[in-house]
């Protein structure tokens, strides 16, 4: 009879204890319905919330209004040359941004795009940055934005492709076919263009942009101590300045879930937890004879382990990755899942040495830029970095190349897009940007006293 009691006692304490983490399971599944629904690997991922352009919005309305100010601008604040007028010598700016364009039937971000890199810098900032806007077509006049008031004012320069026939027959060819391999290949000559437009004038760092991006505010000092960082690291990984390629400030969040290369390291991990919490169980029923009776009994340890565990562990990997283990803030290597070429800063040594030779020389290679350029880093051992967060989010439904929708120029799940860029607060950036412009104002004053 007394077994009999002992029995019910622990059957009871097993249901007990399996109802009461059945409770906290539902609360817990409830909270991370509410937190992880913006990361596109987690079974609570809502696509029409997690879509919605929120910063993005308010950076694209103050975007409008910076490029209507300046299309009405006589002489609009553009970068100066320290050293006089002549643009092939002395110190070149921080930046070069390089931005391609091709019209896109309808639908035109460059405005946009422009403008918020150029809204809310300081006139020192912008006198630093050199912008180039190329029109990527054989007959300019095709862009809708050809010579726009606000395109003329806001770019420091709108270069053509070069006048020589072979090129310009090529160049048409190529235009005339819709096909993806005739697009990538023009992509690279699009791309040595831009590039060799930006060299002329000695950038310290070329940023490449696609035309249907918006970048925060404070994108500027953000990138600069990011490149910094970089620098720093490749010298700590005992690598020359020439191993560092370039440093991400755009990737795409669909690809940083559980990918399923990396599945034994999943299941490492979810054994290794299995055994921690047996050999806990085990070590406390040891230590504390008195529970192998009442708590830690073992339909106990079984329920813990076999069921319990298993759910919690399920849980974990269903709330997904950016969810439950984010990346961290800050600069980090990312070899791998990374996409596309939104937005990439190069060191300029890394433009004269190896991108404008490549680019020049690929007539024949049909792989898309950014495949290219990761092929080709892997074979090379070349460093590539990420910021993070990220400085620019993608917002163009309407590809130049026919992905997305091709009608309503609405983001599609098919789009590279950053889900926590969307959670920005424009007053902390605003805040954030005033305060590294009075550090600097204070530096410089404290350069000039002494």
């Amino acid at each position: 009879m007394l077994a009999s009691r002992l029995g019910g006692t622990c059957n009871r304490n097993v249901v007990s204890l399996f109802l009461a983490f059945l409770l906290f399971y539902a609360l817990l599944a409830a909270y991370l319905s509410t937190k992880c629904y913006r990361d596109p690997s987690s079974i609570f991922f809502r696509a029409e919330h997690a879509r919605v352009l929120s910063y993005s919005s308010f950076r694209r309305s103050q975007a409008r209004k910076f490029g209507d100010q300046q299309a009405i601008l006589h002489a609009p604040i553009k970068w100066v040359n320290s050293t006089g007028t002549s643009t092939t010598t002395g110190h070149g700016p921080d930046f070069c941004i390089g931005v391609g364009s091709v019209d896109r039937h309808g639908f035109s971000y460059l405005k946009e795009t422009l403008g918020s890199i150029l809204e809310g810098l300081s006139d020192a900032e912008r006198r630093r940055i050199y912008v180039v806007v190329f029109l990527a077509h054989t007959n300019q006049t095709q862009h809708e934005d050809y010579n726009q008031p606000w395109l003329v004012n806001m770019a420091d320069a709108l270069p053509a492709y070069p006048s020589n026939r072979e090129t310009a027959a090529l160049i048409r060819q190529l235009e005339a076919d819709s096909s993806y391999e005739s697009h990538a290949r023009k992509q690279k000559i699009d791309y040595s263009v831009l590039l060799s437009a930006c060299a002329r004038v000695r950038p310290r760092y070329t940023m490449t942009l696609e035309d249907d991006v918006i970048a925060l505010d404070g994108w500027y000092h953000r990138a600069l101590a990011a490149l910094q960082t970089a620098e720093r690291k490749t010298a700590e990984l005992g690598r020359e300045r020439d191993g560092f390629l370039y440093l991400r400030v755009f990737y795409d969040g669909r690809l940083l879930g559980w990918n399923s290369e990396e599945w034994p390291l999943y299941v490492e991990a979810s054994v290794g937890v299995e055994l921690a919490l047996l050999a806990l169980l085990l070590a406390l029923r040891w230590r504390f004879p008195s529970t192998r009776s009442s708590l830690l009994t073992r339909s106990t340890i079984i329920l813990a382990c076999g069921v319990c565990a298993p759910m919690a562990i399920g849980l974990f990997f269903a709330a997904g990755r950016s969810c439950v283990l984010p990346r961290r803030e800050g600069v980090h290597l990312m070899h791998k899942y990374a996409c596309c070429a939104q937005g990439l800063v190069f060191p300029q040594e890394q433009v004269v040495n190896h991108l404008l030779p490549m680019y020049r020389d690929t007539d024949d290679s049909y792989a898309a830029v950014d495949t290219f350029l990761e092929d080709w880093a892997d074979e090379h051992d070349m460093l590539r970095w990420a910021v993070t967060p990220v400085l620019i989010q993608h917002v163009g439904g309407k590809s130049s190349h026919g992905a997305g929708d091709q009608k309503t120029g609405r983001l599609t799940d098919d789009m590279p897009f950053d889900y926590s860029f969307e959670t920005n607060d424009p007053v902390s950036l605003a805040e954030e940007h005033w305060r590294w412009l009075a550090d600097m104002t204070d530096d410089a004053d404290v350069k000039l006293g002494g």
